[in-house]
């Protein structure tokens, strides 16, 4: 493969809601540049970047995708993540691989909730960011909405460089502002055009388009404003020069209009990243974790950061990273600074999907894959040897939605272990945990579809099959009332050496979510000190499983005031057991009240869906906490009962037309109403009928 210098290398990111079509501009790309002699249609098997039968099934990206192209002497890498909200948190840990934010809107579709999010996320990242209208050919395309949309919601003003040839089904080139001429492209998608003189009936929007281009750029310039406003004109060469300028600094908003399944508009694109995209040795210094500040240049030392981790079925797993400083050793020997291991690169490759092509040597700015990296992960840093710093990762959102798994067939715990942990290694917006209430291992995700995708993805790379359901809900029990000098006594005699111990215990209730204490108030020996910790163990392991409805008990004090023992039969277990026996004995006295998990959460959709959200809120039990706004959005703040937002994800998706957001975080725990209490012990599958003390 041939190598290229880092001034002639260029990285972009492409972003935006889901079917926008950022995937079909890549694959525009990648034919364009030559790396293909067809156009793949994103979604299908002809697709290079939907590489993954889960892609293909949904007919849109699942995961990150990377590729690159040689076009005019120079290397384009490009970075094409899914813009599905349960896949959407997969793209920013890839965004550190990029150097400019490509953002895609849907020109029938207009600005959507995830193009809000990849807008704020590349801003405060601070990448320079390029709009691309795609489908124009589309009915209800409308660019000047969009326009007017981009300033209203983003609060930048976008700044054309192109003023589109027709409209809808009519769209069949653009007019580039910056070279004064006319692109009219053929109706097969090989992405040709001929260049002609603009047409008669556009030079007014022209000249408009231009005069608000000029007027934009000289605005980033303080000198170039003050001859503008002079003169009221700029040469093509000033304006160019400030243009790179302002958008390497992302001072500017530039808009390109396209229709990617037709190659119409790609090329002005691709060409406008040579010569005004910054390369990687022009950008800022990317900040470490300990405050200071890496310099993206050739004589620094080895610093390169993985932004994708991947599992193949038949190769294992690759690592994706960028180079950010310096070239990979030659020896291979690197540095995990987040793992704090040595790690060595074996061959290199440059990725277009799922194939690879080895490269020589890594340089500064470059995107490259290495195989079976041990311990290395998406989001860590690999250095020159003898390097500590660290660069800053990105931080992950909370799981929205949890699956308990169990594998289908019996003897399968350890492959679906093992399934799990490879799945993380891929996918860092996966969690899991155990729990014990079911003894199941649970996965969590950013939503039910990422969870699904995770099990189809289990099943077929890893030969697992599970069976999933939504976790039993975790209610707690606790005392209602305090009791006193509540007796727990075991006594067993079998004509050898017996068992006998007897403690008495005070219980009662602490603040929710105080938790447990145990206090020992034994004085005078009537209890030895070797057996305290058995009164205690004994104690816990009875709180395991409540006697209301099997749930844990918990938010109790539980004191030891007084007891008995006998010189040759009191011994640990028994007075473990009487301690169970005695916080059995005290819940009945006291009684016993269920309590359920409370989330707040944090719901933004468009302000005409309120009124249906707060009442949807109300039927859930819940209480709204407060509102407010965020940009053009409404936000309401609630408190929910984790019961009634299991499932809360396509809910919103309905109520919101797709456009509503929301996130949840533990709150605390509170009583169940008493009208629902005895369902849902009657319903509890750790409900024990017997006391089996």
């Amino acid at each position: 493969m041939k190598s290229f210098q880092p001034a002639d290398i260029r990285n972009i990111v492409l972003m935006g809601h889901g079917f926008c079509g950022k995937t079909s501009i890549a694959e525009a790309i990648l034919f364009n540049g030559g790396a293909h002699n067809r156009l793949g249609q994103a979604g299908t098997p002809t697709s290079t970047l939907d590489f993954e039968p889960e892609e293909h099934k949904r007919g849109g990206s699942v995961s990150t995708a990377f590729g690159w192209v040689e076009h005019e002497d120079k290397k384009i890498n490009f970075i094409d993540t899914p813009g599905d909200g349960n896949f959407i948190f997969d793209s920013f840990a890839a965004m550190r691989g990029a150097d400019v934010a490509v953002i895609v809107i849907s020109a029938p579709d207009g600005i959507e909730v995830q193009t809000e999010s990849v807008f704020q996320a590349s801003s405060d990242m601070g990448l320079p960011r390029i709009i691309v209208v795609n489908k124009m050919d589309r009915e209800r395309a409308d660019h000047e909405a969009i326009l007017a949309d981009i300033e209203e919601t983003m609060g930048v003003k976008p700044v054309p460089l192109q003023v589109p040839i027709g409209t809808e089904h009519d769209f069949k080139g653009v007019v580039s502002l910056l070279d004064m001429k006319a692109l009219v492209y053929q109706t097969d998608g090989s992405g040709k055009f001929e260049v002609q003189d603009i047409p008669a009936d556009l030079q007014d929007d022209v000249d408009a388009a231009w005069e608000n281009l000029v007027e934009c750029v000289a605005e980033t310039d303080e000198e170039l404003l003050e001859k503008y406003l002079d003169t009221f004109e700029l040469s093509e060469e000033e304006t160019k020069s400030a243009f790179r300028t302002a958008l390497c600094s992302g001072d500017i908003l530039p808009v390109f209009y396209t229709s990617a399944t037709a190659n119409v508009g790609i090329q002005p694109l691709m060409d406008l990243l040579l010569w005004a995209a910054p390369s990687p040795i022009e950008v800022a210094p990317r900040p470490m974790e300990d405050g200071e500040e890496i310099i993206c240049a050739t004589d620094q030392p080895f610093f390169a950061q993985v932004i994708r981790t991947f599992i193949d079925e038949f190769s294992g797993k690759m690592s994706i990273y960028r180079i950010l400083s310096g070239n990979t050793p030659s020896d291979g020997q690197v540095r995990n600074t987040t793992k704090e291991e040595n790690e060595r690169l074996g061959s290199q490759y440059a990725l277009r999907g799922n194939s690879r092509e080895q490269v020589k040597e890594g340089v500064t700015g470059d995107i490259l894959a290495v195989a079976k990296l041990k311990a290395t992960r998406t989001n860590d840093t690999l250095s020159a040897p003898g390097e500590s710093r660290r660069l800053v990762g990105v931080v992950y959102p909370p799981p929205m939605m949890d699956y308990t798994l169990s594998p289908t067939s019996q003897g399968d715990e350890d492959k679906l272990k093992t399934a799990i942990d490879r799945l993380i290694e891929e996918d860092s917006t996966l969690t899991t945990s155990y729990d014990e209430l079911s003894n199941r291992l649970v996965l969590r995700g950013m939503g039910m579809a990422h969870l699904d995708l995770s099990v189809a993805k289990m099943k077929r790379k890893f030969k697992v099959e599970v069976d999933t359901a939504l976790p039993a809900v975790p209610y707690r029990e606790t005392i209602r009332k305090k009791v006193t000098h509540i007796e727990g006594k075991h006594k067993k005699q079998s004509g050898g050496a017996g068992q006998f111990g007897v403690c008495f215990l005070d219980v009662e209730p602490v603040p929710k979510g105080d938790g447990f204490e145990f206090v020992n108030k034994i004085f005078g020996g009537s209890i030895p000190k070797q057996y305290i910790p058995s009164v205690e163990k004994g104690v816990l392991a009875r709180m395991k499983s409540g006697p209301l409805a099997g749930y844990p008990v918990v938010d109790l004090r539980v004191l030891l005031v007084d007891g008995k023992h006998h010189p040759v039969d009191s011994k640990d277990v028994a007075f473990q057991m009487a301690g169970s026996k005695g916080i059995s004995a005290a819940m009945l006295a006291g009684g016993i009240k269920l309590m359920e998990p409370i989330y707040e959460m944090e719901i933004v959709v468009p302000g005409e869906c309120m009124g249906d959200i707060m009442g949807d809120i109300t039927s859930r039990r819940g209480r709204v906490l407060g509102m407010g706004t965020k940009g053009k959005k409404s936000v309401i703040h609630a408190a929910c009962p984790l019961s009634e937002i299991q499932r809360y994800a396509p809910d919103l998706r309905s109520m919101s037309g797709g456009k509503g957001t929301y996130t949840m975080s533990f709150l605390g725990y509170e009583d169940v109403p008493q009208n629902m209490e005895a369902k849902i012990v009657s319903e509890s599958p750790f409900r024990k009928d017997d006391d089996d003390d």
